[in-house]
């Protein structure tokens, strides 16, 4: 590939890039998104000639399939009338070579706004304005004012003869096509000529001299400020940019592989049957769906249920050919990475959204599977392992019925098994994108080996080689989840894998059996807090009870374990905080048989609920006991059970 190389522009240099269609965007970029007041910060910048950051853009082919345009804005004309757009440029043609605006979209459009006069017609718009210098502000950070255009109109401030009378002098020149050097000349000429003070508001000769060097001070800042430009040369896929690009700057801008599927999508469906399909508001519609609940949302991890997509793609036996997405045809999909996203084809997400239903069950059916009950993806440790069950049961649903000869249950319990396994050895720390592929199909060789057994325990106990050769690292020992469980909160995907099944079966209040802690009911309020309160802690860590309190003494922090944790709303925590639990028990009257059911979920027998129930005298049992049950109950979900 050719280098990567940095420039820069100056405010009128861009300004040039933009109108000549030069600089371009690209159909995935979002709206422009900046208030009155990011564009009134960024003209400060400039004309301070501070640094005003990077934009990032991406040299195009002659043959780029690439959908751009001018630089817009949504406008619309009189009532009535569909919604157009108003374009930066001056010529509807392009030049030889173009440039694809990857980061740098609010920048640019602010800059024209500012100092190109681009601007909205529709009042309604916050776009439908204009902004000036005004150099009769002392206050440097008064300076810089915005007035809607109706106002502009109504108080005459489109006449240059109004605006320097009352010190306001246009970002952007009245004047059209009038060069930024002619226009800033100008404007220090006209503010020292009579002319332009109506009815004898001249200035002072020292009031004159401070606004002629804020003036001068402006357009100085103006001529020097340049924006920093990072090229892409043409050389670099689409794959290879939402890859290389994941973030482009410290705010958070994405390079939105979801963003571009959209766009191709939306554009490849016109005029079919069933509608153009608009990928953002069928990721928010299908979250609405029960399984689907925390997985899908536009705005919060979309990539989630585009990778989902492509993993139920990789499983198939029989499907369409991928997506050309570059100068040479994709031979195949192998991964969830962005470019395997990208190629996925546009009759595969038909299918796919087609199949709504099925695949919110899929979805509901793995945290079933996993957690023994429902979780979002923000619980859950690498939660892109979701696809790989969503895709083996797409599978097993869309193929046809010779491609395999198992059954769900065994795919559960192989499924079951290969989750905890995953998330205790911390497998999906690096490289999981390319690794769904390869699980996917590992998972396929599996299950279709079960018929080679007359029973599903001989198959089970066939298949535990091979999935301890697939996940390639030791299962923490006894030992090592014990010290996991009682030293403090782990960090990362082990603290979620320890987490979640507490969270995921979490049902009742233990003090009001009234508030539901389910997911993701409505007035679900499911929250960890200790069951030994910290202040309690704090407040007892001498004499016998400062080997498990006092962490110096103690040489391990039990207080803040997994097993001094369990689900309790805000309302009963208020209750429970700071006291001594054996003393909350008996204030509520609450005894383990009457809440067994719910206690059982959250690794409390009835030895651990005595225990609590002595307070004190009862701690050290306490989190020994149920450290245990938490760390067997761990290790039984990595077995493959039938």
């Amino acid at each position: 590939m050719a280098d990567l190389s940095v420039n820069s522009l100056t405010i009128e240099e861009l300004l040039k890039k933009l109108r000549g269609r030069e600089w371009l965007i690209p159909q995935f970029q979002r709206e422009f998104v900046w208030s009155v007041v990011d564009v009134i910060e960024l003209v400060h910048s400039i004309l301070c000639a501070r640094p005003i950051g990077m934009a990032t853009i991406w040299e195009q082919a002659d043959s780029t399939a690439l959908e751009l345009d001018a630089l817009s804005l949504p406008d619309r004309g009189v009532p009535g009338n569909e919604e157009l757009r108003q374009r930066f440029c001056d010529s509807n043609e392009n030049p030889r070579k173009v440039f694809a605006v990857l980061d740098g979209l609010q920048r640019c459009s602010a800059v024209a706004q500012a100092f190109g006069g681009f601007r909205t017609t529709h009042g309604d718009y916050r776009t439908s304005g204009r902004y000036f210098l005004n150099v009769a502000a002392s206050d440097p950070l008064e300076q810089i004012i915005f007035l809607k255009e109706a106002d502009v109109i109504s108080k005459h401030y489109n006449n240059d003869a109004t605006c320097i009378s009352q010190g306001y002098f246009p970002l952007s020149s009245n004047i059209s096509g009038e060069a930024f050097l002619g226009q800033w000349l100008r404007y220090i000429q006209a503010i020292r000529d009579p002319a332009f003070y109506a009815n004898g508001q001249f200035p002072a000769s020292e009031e004159l001299e401070r606004r002629n060097t804020v003036l001068k001070r402006a357009f100085e800042g103006i001529s020097k400020t340049k924006l920093a430009v990072y090229i892409v040369p043409d050389s670099y896929s689409l794959a290879d940019i939402c890859e290389i690009f994941e973030k482009l700057n410290t705010t958070g801008t994405k390079v939105s592989t979801v963003d571009l599927i959209h766009s191709w999508l939306y554009a490849e469906t016109n005029g079919n049957a069933a509608g153009r399909i608009k990928l953002r508001e069928w990721i928010d519609d299908f979250g609405q769906k029960e399984g689907a609940n925390g997985w899908s949302d536009s705005t919060d991890r979309p990539e989630l249920i585009v990778q989902m997509s492509t993993a139920c793609y990789l499983a198939l036996e029989v499907k369409a050919p991928p997506r050309k997405i570059g100068r040479a045809p994709v031979l195949s999909i192998t991964s969830v990475k962005a470019g395997d996203l990208l190629a996925t084809p546009t009759i595969h997400w038909q299918q796919i959204i087609s199949s709504s239903d099925q695949l919110a069950r899929y979805l509901y059916e793995f945290q079933l599977t996993v957690a023994g009950g429902l979780f979002p993806w923000k619980w859950c440790p690498y939660p892109v392992i979701s696809a790989i069950y969503v895709a083996l049961r797409f599978h097993s649903s869309f193929d046809a019925s010779d491609t395999h000869r198992w059954g769900i249950d065994e795919l559960n319990s192989l499924f079951r098994a290969f989750f905890w396994r995953n998330a205790l050895t911390n497998r999906y720390d690096q490289g999981f994108l390319t690794q769904i592929g390869i699980d996917i199909k590992e998972f396929k060789r599996f299950l279709n080996l079960r018929y080679n057994y007359p029973t599903g325990a001989l198959w089970a106990a066939a298949i535990e080689p091979e999935l301890n050769r697939l996940i390639a690292r030791p299962l923490p020992s006894s030992d090592d989840l014990l010290g996991y469980v009682t030293d403090g909160r782990p960090g990362g995907a082990m603290q979620k894998a320890l987490y979640l099944p507490m969270l995921a079966t979490a049902d009742k209040d233990l003090l009001n059996d009234t508030i539901s802690l389910r997911y993701p009911s409505q007035n679900s309020e499911a929250q960890l807090h200790h069951i030994y309160p910290r202040d309690w802690c704090r407040n007892n860590a001498t004499g016998i009870l400062a080997n498990l309190l006092n962490l110096r003494v103690a040489g391990q922090d039990w207080v803040n374990s997994v097993a001094n944790l369990m689900p309790l709303s805000r309302q009963s925590n208020n209750v429970w905080k700071a006291k001594n639990p054996g003393l909350v028990l008996a204030e509520q009257q609450l005894d383990y048989v009457h809440l067994s059911a719910i206690l059982q979920n959250i690794w409390i027998d009835e030895t651990c609920f005595a225990a609590l129930q002595r307070g004190a005298d009862g701690l050290e049992e306490f989190w020994r006991h149920r450290a245990n049950l938490i760390v067997e109950d761990l290790l039984r979900r990595t077995r493959i059970t039938i």
